[in-house]
């Protein structure tokens, strides 16, 4: 038996992994049947807690708007490494959309939610109106557990603002402020917080309750520094400080549904957990392009570049008497957005995520 030096082996190896490597996945064409793309941009959870129910009311419709997407990424000595005399790069890129207004973005939602509702009746669902929702006690007290939007949120170093429907109201949990989510915790044990109404709600008006949640991003930020997480990474270190970014539209969502199969009501009222509630999210954006906006122009301010530039040379005296610096690069981008053009494609391709994820939704 002849035996194989072992970098044979290993490009041997590496070969077969090129050789079976799958094609990536199709691009959303919005020109083609949306519907039937639903399998390949929609990821279902908890589908066997779906029943067969098709009575079906609205309660919920958030779409949650990016307004400031940022990351930053730098170097760093390897575990082994001296630090002594190194001078660490340290970058930061921030982008901010403009050029439109809480009212046009209210506008937004309040045309995307009204075609949402639309659209699970034409998926073959039998929808409550939210008029007749809007009139029974049950949604008056789910709703009134919530605040007008918009409703500020930061996930990850990025700024959100979320709206509901003019007239309704934001009471899902996980936009709440941390003193809110805490009050809401002590308050399921009366049974007084929102997916406990909404699960009072569901019982006695026989209905599935639909949460539709909408994202509408205007940036994408991704930070080298994800890729050098582990061991081995820390003990290599990192020599490059490294963003990639892209200014592009982009749609994702859930819809979530509390089925009765996921309500248990007593004597004390009702119990549902949303960790249990069918979902159809998205596995992957839909991309809308480049085009809604008309500039991108440098926003940092003057009095920043020049803190920036004595916090760098600070950084390089302090390497060079022996002790570990860093230099900075902080880089501040306003995006200006095309109102029209935004409007239209946020609402086209939000309308594109709501007609697939109802398919998927539909018994």
């Amino acid at each position: 038996m002849k035996i194989q030096p072992l970098s044979t082996l290993m490009l041997a190896s590496l070969l077969g992994a090129c050789a079976s490597t799958p094609p990536p996945p199709p691009a959303f064409d919005p020109t083609a049947d949306v519907a039937g793309q639903a399998a390949s941009f929609i990821q279902p959870v908890n589908d066997d807690k779906r029943g067969n129910s098709r009575r079906v009311a609205l309660t919920a419709c958030n779409v949650v708007f990016g307004i400031k997407t940022s990351a930053s990424a730098s170097t760093q000595a390897g575990m082994f490494e001296s630090n002594q005399g190194r001078v660490d790069a340290k970058i930061s890129e921030v982008y901010l959309l403009q050029g439109v207004s809480d009212a046009q973005l209210q506008g937004i939602t309040d045309r995307v939610c009204a075609q949402a509702e639309q659209q699970l009746a034409r998926s073959g669902l039998d929808v409550m109106s939210h008029r007749e929702l809007a009139a029974t006690a049950e949604y008056q007290a789910l709703t009134a557990k919530g605040r007008p939007g918009p409703v500020e949120w930061s996930v990850n170093k990025s700024d959100y603002k979320v709206f509901a429907p003019s007239g309704w109201t934001v009471f899902d949990q996980r936009f709440d402020g941390a003193g809110r989510g805490i009050a809401n915790i002590f308050k399921q044990a009366t049974r007084n917080n929102p997916d406990a109404l909404e699960g009072k709600l569901v019982n006695a008006l026989g209905v599935t309750g639909v949460h539709v949640d909408i994202l509408i991003d205007f940036a994408s930020l991704k930070s080298g520094d994800e890729d050098n997480k582990g061991f081995l990474a820390r003990m290599a270190g990192n020599d490059e400080a490294k963003l990639e970014s892209s200014v592009e539209l982009s749609v994702s969502g859930m819809l979530k549904l509390v089925t009765p199969e996921t309500v248990n009501c007593h004597k004390l009222g009702c119990d549902t957990y949303h960790t249990m509630w069918p979902a159809y999210k998205s596995s992957r954006p839909l991309l809308a392009g480049s085009n809604f906006y008309t500039d991108v122009v440098d926003a940092e301010s003057t009095a920043g570049k020049v803190a920036e530039g004595f916090a760098t040379a600070l950084g390089w005296l302090t390497a060079m008497a022996g002790g570990s610096g860093a230099k900075y690069n902080l880089s501040k981008w306003a995006v200006q957005a095309d109102p029209a053009r935004y409007a239209s494609l946020a609402e086209q391709y939000s309308q594109h995520f709501v007609t697939m994820a109802a398919k998927s939704a539909t018994p």
